[in-house]
């Protein structure tokens, strides 16, 4: 029975946080449609760490030639810290289901120091 146990507890999926990301990177994934112009198309949704409301990503762009196109948009303002995102597409039938869920750390470099000078 111990075994058994120790075999639940191995295969109980986990979040990593081991890709950090800036205000300077992307998200960017792969996403099925007939054409490219559906894939630009759709509206695009982002549900931050375990939330029930959906925030639209605004400025997703998709290229390729062939499905799935690959789609990217800017990294909205994150607090700094680990964070899990979830996302769907959405047309005119309805939204799709929810992503698997995609750790990472967000990282937010300091200012650089400004007005050096003798006290």
């Amino acid at each position: 029975m111990k075994k058994l146990i120790v075999a639940i507890i191995l295969t109980l999926p986990t979040l990593a946080y081991g890709q950090q990301a800036t205000p300077n990177n992307k998200f960017a994934w792969d996403q099925s449609a007939p054409l490219l112009s559906d894939a630009q198309a759709y509206t695009y949704k982002y549900y931050p760490d375990g939330s029930t409301t959906a925030v639209t990503f605004v400025g997703v762009t998709c290229t390729g030639s062939t499905s799935p196109f690959q789609c990217e948009v800017a990294i909205p303002a994150f607090t700094p810290g680990n964070h899990t995102i979830q996302l769907t597409a959405t047309n005119i039938a309805g939204e799709s289901a929810k992503s698997s869920p995609f750790a990472f750390t967000f990282v937010v470099t300091p200012a650089t120091p400004a007005n050096i000078r003798i006290k």
